[in-house]
């Protein structure tokens, strides 16, 4: 089941992985853009984080807590996004104890608030082209009994496939997007955050079981 201690440990462990790789993540990002996403993404995961601890409520108080956390603590299209996406969260969670396909309808949610705020899609060169195929992942295992572990191991692996593949896209989104061709054989930061926080959320995942 996936209940607020599960939240609250991904959330921690997504956190932890994106102090450790903050530095590299600001150098990736200054190859084709501000250089400053290992930053970015690291404050709106600490904003996460201490909103899941530090508040009370159901999952779903919490979850739009977190997300407005992200939001109003830091500032960007990362947190923009970010937030987006538990406030999302939020609006599906019907209760504080979540069965496994009740957690992927809550991710898809989180996935189609994010939707209103970007046009961004896979192919583009954002965070898109790994958090897409992640909820997809996740989706195509939903009414099969799989585990959460399971879920999740295949939304990390699709996520981090996703980050993969936009070394060899051109971006079209942000200030990447004036480069042009140039932001070829450059992978994308925002992306690889993404795939950063779906391996760390199959762990704890898997870890849980």
């Amino acid at each position: 089941m996936f209940t607020l201690e599960t939240l609250r440990d991904f959330l921690s462990a997504a956190l932890s992985s994106i102090e450790t790789n903050v530095d590299s993540l600001n150098a990736l990002d200054s190859v084709i853009g501000d250089g400053d996403h290992g930053t970015a993404i690291l404050t709106a995961m600490r904003a996460a984080t201490n909103a899941a601890e530090t508040t009370n409520g159901s999952l779903t108080e919490i979850l739009a807590a977190v997300g407005w956390a992200v939001m109003s603590e830091a500032g960007g299209s990362t947190s923009s996004l970010t937030g987006s996406f538990y406030v999302g969260m939020s609006e599906s969670a019907p209760s504080d104890a979540l069965s496994p396909d009740e957690t992927i309808a809550m991710f898809e949610s989180g996935l189609q608030n994010v939707r209103f705020s970007t046009k961004a899609a896979v192919g583009d060169k954002t965070l898109m082209d790994a958090l897409i195929p992640a909820i997809g992942a996740m989706t195509a295992l939903k009414g099969t009994g799989a585990t959460l572990p399971t879920i999740f191991a295949a939304a990390a692996a699709a996520a981090r496939e996703g980050a993969e593949s936009t070394k060899n896209r051109v971006a079209k989104f942000g200030r990447a997007k004036n480069l042009g061709e140039r932001t070829v054989g450059h992978y994308d930061a925002g992306a690889r955050s993404t795939a950063m926080i779906y391996e760390a959320f199959a762990e704890t995942s898997g870890r849980r079981s």
